[in-house]
């Protein structure tokens, strides 16, 4: 009966084990539930390190737009009836086409694949 005054004994202290803590469990299951949406949750850290970064990325390509705005602000301006500037507009010209009278045009075919060097 060794074993089963043991097992008694166990049961005593498991009750008793119950009933000093029976606090610290929940509140354990709380604070680790809590912890972990804190850190994992939609509005958790690595959620918020993943907005900060995508605002970074965001940010860096707002800069990119209003550099390239700038540019092209300043190549309208130049292409005004007040103020034309002759090359930009030459330029612009050519690129659509455009070719003076009595020059002459030379059109390449286009290749597709490269040639083979001879052997």
């Amino acid at each position: 009966m060794m074993t089963g005054e043991r097992l008694l004994v166990l049961l005593y202290r498991a009750r008793r084990l119950v009933r000093e803590h029976w606090l610290t469990v929940p509140l354990a299951a709380l604070i680790l539930y809590f912890g972990y949406h804190a850190i994992h949750g939609n509005r958790g850290l690595v959620a918020w390190m993943d907005k900060k970064r995508e605002l970074a990325l965001l940010e860096a390509e707002r800069e990119r737009l209003l550099d390239e705005k700038a540019e092209l602000a300043a190549r309208v301006r130049a292409l005004e009836p007040s103020g034309v500037d002759a090359d930009l507009l030459e330029s612009e010209l050519r690129r659509l086409g455009y070719v003076r009278p009595g020059e002459l045009v030379v059109l390449w075919p286009e290749r597709s694949e490269p040639s083979d060097p001879l052997p």
